[in-house]
């Protein structure tokens, strides 16, 4: 039976978090095969605000197992993200974040119907956003052997910037990004007009001393080779399986 590990990063939003674990559970058909796995920053100020209300959802679903909370210093959504790939039980990883809502029923069977079609489990996959939708893949969705064979979900030299668009990249360079426009999450960041501005977002505003976005572009260039490296080894996999 195939398992999904959503893993979310989180800072300063324990409300969010509870809607967005909540939509999860409310829309997926087979809950007992969900796992949830949250980071939070050990100097978060609300971080002891998370751990109840999660068990309390847990139990209101009966997933109290499902439901996992690490905690951890500040390492930026990468690095968090990048532990929680290698914590997770399930063959297929999301990427997900506190400021998504899951709306259409049965995401999980209709995940399915599309890893199914990729036995060598290389792909890269995405919902319907209501934003970006098909143009980009801000949340990819990638098998745990994919992270096993690159050694990483998020490539770990970015700061913050560029982290779905690697990802999204490489799977686009090996004919293997898959959208999925049926199945709406979604994205309720405050630059569609979806949520106020908070402290949160705040941490990654480039000012005139400190542009994360502009250094995690130069990071897109200058290890190029990596990505050429990895595209390579991505097509091996592929081909390997189709010989």
């Amino acid at each position: 039976m195939r398992c999904f590990s959503l893993l979310c990063p989180s800072r300063g939003r324990p409300n969010r978090v509870i809607e967005f674990a909540d939509s999860v559970f409310k829309t997926a058909k087979k809950l007992h095969r969900i796992e949830l796995l949250f980071y939070i920053d050990t100097d978060d100020s609300e971080r002891l605000s998370y751990r109840e209300p999660l068990e309390s959802l847990g139990q209101k679903y009966g997933v109290d197992k499902s439901i996992k909370i690490f905690e951890g210093p500040s390492i930026g959504v990468p690095g968090s993200v990048n532990f929680l790939a290698q914590e997770a039980k399930g063959e297929v990883l999301l990427y997900t974040s506190d400021d998504q809502v899951y709306i259409d029923p049965a995401w999980d069977i209709r995940l399915d119907e599309e890893v199914e079609k990729y036995p060598d489990e290389i792909y890269c996959m995405w919902f319907n956003d209501a934003w970006e939708s098909q143009k980009f893949c801000t949340f990819p969705i990638v098998s745990k052997r994919w992270v096993k064979e690159l050694g990483y979900f998020m490539f770990p030299f970015f700061q913050h910037f560029f982290i779905d668009t690697w990802v999204w990249m490489l799977a686009k360079s090996v004919d293997r990004a898959i959208y999925i426009p049926d199945i709406l999450v979604e994205h309720r960041h405050w630059k569609a007009g979806k949520a106020a501005k908070d402290e949160t977002y705040n941490r990654n505003i480039t000012t005139a001393t400190n542009s994360k976005h502009a250094r995690d572009r130069e990071i897109m260039d200058k290890f190029e080779r990596y990505f050429v490296a990895d595209v390579g080894l991505l097509e091996g996999l592929i081909a390997n399986k189709e010989n």
